[in-house]
């Protein structure tokens, strides 16, 4: 009988799922490919946390709002989870995201996410620059997601869980356009001497938008990010991302918590976007985040130069009160509510 180790099927896994993007690599995968997507407002981020670390997520993010990192990651939970945040963005722009996320179980998570855009009013004119009117562009993403531990490729030192999430998408710039759409993520979880997390995101496979007669593709991307724990308090991350519209590029961010009371804590956090340091539009990011029982408050803010500043503040809860998972006395992303609590 042919024994395959845990890591080794994971490994394949997502080596097959890489394998899928290989023949379309050439024509779409650089930065030859730049213009050819639509709804860039999918690659807007939503939680402060993440941009505050430069968009290092996939490996980190661990409440409600995973259902747009990484689904895989809607595992971390405790009982139930909700996010609400608003996002002061360049020219004007605003965007709000609200998620909730609810424990069925031991080993499964569903999760429902709303997002919108409101990009305020464009004056419409003619050829002859006649001013014909004004129109409202916005967006808005409905998304349901759901996670699952993997138990049979779970021990003493290794956690695994999957997630798969679903999204509507509506845009109207002068036209509407529907979209629907999927994001796959797994998330291993490893419990060693310097703890870590892996993780792995194919996010917007689907089908394109058509405003008018042509379907333009929706922004896909590919991630492998990682985040490691050399000390309790003190967290580095990153990804590594294959847009459809670009080159690859690299987010990198870390995070000091510093506790403050028995149920209490302030975090600090940094990090840098490559992919907008490269094209000249900031990349730069700090922020700070505060958590008190089941109550945390995160906030950030980068520059974008010439384009402006953007600021992002949003709220969560979690109940009961949320430990992050490699604090807990025992290291399994099970470990939220005893099992026969949670069935």
């Amino acid at each position: 009988m042919i024994n395959i180790s845990k890591n080794k099927i994971i490994v394949i896994l997502m080596s097959l799922m890489l394998y899928n993007i290989s023949p379309y690599c050439e024509d779409y995968f650089s930065s030859n490919a730049k213009g050819i997507t639509s709804a860039d407002f999918l690659n807007l981020e939503i939680n402060p946390r993440v941009i505050a670390l430069g968009g290092a997520q996939t490996a980190v993010i661990d409440d409600a709002s995973s259902i747009n990192s990484n689904p895989a990651g809607l595992m971390e939970i405790p009982r139930f989870s909700i996010m609400l945040s608003r996002s002061q963005y360049v020219q004007d722009i605003n965007y709000q995201f609200i998620s909730y996320a609810q424990r069925l179980n031991y080993d499964s998570v569903i999760a429902l996410s709303y997002f919108t855009t409101d990009i305020g009013s464009i004056e419409q004119t003619d050829i002859d620059q006649n001013i014909k009117g004004k129109f409202s562009p916005k967006d808005k993403v409905i998304t349901v997601g759901y996670s699952r531990g993997i138990t049979e490729f779970s021990d003493r030192e290794t956690d695994v869980s999957m997630g798969v999430a679903y999204k509507y998408i509506d845009s109207t710039i002068y036209h509407s356009a529907k979209a629907t759409a999927f994001d796959l993520g797994i998330k291993v979880f490893k419990f060693t001497y310097i703890p870590y997390k892996l993780s792995f995101v194919m996010q917007n496979l689907g089908s394109g938008l058509r405003y008018d007669q042509e379907s333009v593709p929706i922004p896909m991307k590919f991630k492998i990010g990682g985040a490691a724990y050399p000390f309790p308090n003190l967290m580095f991350a990153t990804d590594f991302v294959i847009p459809k519209n670009d080159s690859y590029y690299i987010n990198l961010g870390s995070e000091l918590n510093l506790k403050t009371g028995e149920n209490a804590s302030f975090a600090l956090r940094g990090g840098i976007d490559t992919q907008k340091s490269r094209n000249g539009v900031g990349g730069f990011s700090f922020g700070f985040g505060l958590n008190l029982k089941f109550l945390s408050i995160d906030y950030s803010f980068s520059s974008m130069k010439d384009l402006g500043n953007s600021s992002n503040i949003s709220l969560s809860f979690d109940f009961p009160i949320k430990e992050q998972v490699f604090e807990r006395k025992e290291k399994s992303i099970y470990s939220h509510i005893p099992k026969e609590q949670a069935e």
